[in-house]
């Protein structure tokens, strides 16, 4: 008899599984023997008689034969060979009777050595169930065969039966969280399902780096779960090469690109062009991510991805990004939960103002997850409601606190502060006070240097850059380029340099900054003329062809850029 099936679909374990359950004799004294590197008959014969010592250490029919057909071979073996000499000669004996009328199980028929052919295979089978009354099941893959032909020629022969296991995703699944148990297991269920995966072993390995990936998160909220467990299924299934013709991990983890390959994909269509092989390829890929619900791929995924590469976890890394999903569920929870509230209220004419103000209530556990203006509108409410003055300040007074404790908590990020009410909502007075104190908070204070060195590396510039500029004297400018040497010192004078030259465009912003800058350094130049601090200044004016503007007047009095006029 025959078993196959496709790799890892769990012929083993069924064989594993009918093993135990049986009350046959045979079957459960059966010999098990795996081809996996075997090379000749005489190393299968070999194994065989190595599967039968354990037997000989029980009580019984069984092992009392065995027992019999090794003692008769030993009497019957001295004298033939030396002592010691030729220990594998005498197993390689003893086998025909060890193994008569048992049932034998060959696995792993796929990975035999190339030097063992199939043929003798079956020629071993002939043999021993013609002449020794043997039993054997064959386990498979015949897929995976290098030499099929000769297989499908001799099976007609000597197979009597052949089963073929075609296990599902969710069999295998069943099987493989049997083997490897997580705490994830009905949310990968259902990925592995999506994906086709078959392969028992492949869905432990997936089930593994689930478990590994997240062992710090067992508790998460199913939103959250419904977040990264489909895309760690789907990365770990190929890694491992579950997914037959699968997207590549490149593809996964560029989701922005995938977009724009969708809507260039959908202009073809309406053009009436032709699919081509790899807008067809992608679109199959694309209607994999869509059944798992991956709408897009951030950090989370690069995070797996290198676990993956280098099974290695970046546990902060994973942490930092899994309490962020969990903040934004808690927080689209909560702006539903606001959104139900007005829907409810608004259209309930037949609600009084107590009952309103007593369901505002329920929602106080939400205010630290909602957005500003969320908060504001509950407020402008509830204000107006009876009774509805105290609900409505405590709930800004939550808000308020809350950016309060972030602004005091160590390495406050600034940005966070920072709102553009672009769109000119609605605002309480309290929440934008707050943000302003928590701006001035966190901010540190910024020098010359500071802010020239940013201008130098950035694009651009806000409003506290512009203070800084526009406040900067002569005297900054001076004692700052006197203090500072090598790359701060050639950054600032060519950026400063840069700014004058081009000082029509950047006096909006900056004030008299420009020339303040040209007034310290003809003051460098005088005060310092017998040293090279006035040499390096005349050689970069003259780089930047503003040599001229050196010679013409004397430094200025000190004043502020923001007191005086641009010249």
């Amino acid at each position: 008899m025959a078993l196959s099936g496709k790799w890892g679909t769990g012929k083993s374990h069924m064989w594993d599984s009918l093993r135990k359950a049986s009350t046959d004799s045979h079957i459960q004294e059966a010999l098990y023997v795996s081809l996996f590197g075997v090379a000749t008959i005489a190393e299968l014969k070999l194994k065989l008689a190595q599967s039968a010592v354990p037997m000989i250490k029980r009580k019984g029919p069984q092992a009392d034969t065995v027992k019999g057909a090794i003692s008769a071979i030993k009497n019957g073996a001295q004298g033939l060979f030396k002592l010691g000499t030729a220990l594998d000669e005498f197993a390689l004996l003893a086998v025909p009777a060890i193994v008569r009328e048992k049932f034998i199980v060959i696995d792993d028929i796929e990975r035999k050595h190339e030097k063992l052919t199939i043929d003798e295979v079956l020629g071993f089978i002939d043999d021993f169930t013609r002449n020794y009354g043997c039993r054997i099941l064959l386990i498979l893959n015949t897929d995976q065969l290098a030499d099929r032909t000769v297989w499908e020629k001799f099976r007609e022969k000597v197979i009597d039966e052949e089963l073929r296991l075609d296990t599902t995703a969710a069999e295998a699944f069943d099987i493989g969280i049997q083997l490897s148990p997580s705490p994830f297991a009905a949310k990968i269920k259902p990925a592995v399902e999506a994906c086709g995966i078959s392969n028992i072993r492949i869905i432990r390995k997936v089930i593994r780096a689930a478990n590994k990936i997240l062992a710090a998160h067992l508790t998460l909220p199913d939103d959250v779960l419904d977040r990264v467990i489909p895309s760690t299924v789907l990365l770990s299934a190929i890694h491992y090469k579950g997914i037959e013709d699968g997207p590549t991990m490149a593809f996964v983890l560029d989701s922005q690109s995938n977009v724009g390959r969708e809507i260039a994909r959908s202009q073809r269509e309406r053009r009436g062009e032709e699919a081509s092989d790899e807008d067809k390829l992608h679109a199959r890929w694309m209607l994999l991510l869509n059944r798992l619900g991956i709408s897009y791929t951030d950090e989370y995924e690069k995070l797996v991805s290198d676990y993956l590469n280098a099974g290695l976890v970046d546990r902060s890394a994973v942490d930092a990004v899994v309490d962020r999903y969990c903040r934004e569920q808690e927080r689209t929870g909560a702006q539903a939960r606001v959104g139900e509230f007005f829907q409810s209220t608004i259209w309930n004419p037949e609600l009084t103002p107590a009952k309103i103000v007593e369901a505002a209530g329920v929602l106080l556990a939400d205010v630290p997850h909602l957005d500003c203006y969320s908060v504001t509108s509950l407020h402008d409410y509830l204000v107006k409601l009876p009774g509805g003055a105290a609900i409505s300040e405590q709930i800004v007074s939550l808000w308020v606190d809350q950016v309060r404790e972030m602004a005091a908590a160590p390495g406050a990020d600034p940005r966070q502060f920072v709102f553009d009410n672009w769109t000119g909502r609605a605002l309480h007075p309290s929440i934008a006070a707050a943000f302003a104190e928590a701006r001035v908070r966190v901010e540190q204070p910024r020098t010359l240097l500071d802010v020239c060195l940013y201008l130098a590396r950035s694009d651009g510039w806000n409003s506290s850059e512009e203070a800084v500029m526009q406040a900067a004297t002569v005297d900054d400018f001076t004692r700052t380029i006197l203090s500072i040497r090598g790359q701060q010192l050639k950054l600032f004078m060519l950026k400063n340099l840069d700014i004058y030259a081009n000082r029509g465009t950047y006096a909006p912003h900056f004030g008299s900054s420009p020339q303040h800058f040209l007034d310290a350094c003809k003051r460098i130049r005088i005060e310092h003329a017998e040293t090279r601090w006035a040499s390096l200044i005349e050689d970069l004016f003259k780089d930047a062809k503003l040599y001229t503007n050196l010679n013409v007047g004397q430094p200025d009095a000190n004043t502020t850029a923001a007191d005086e006029a641009t010249t």
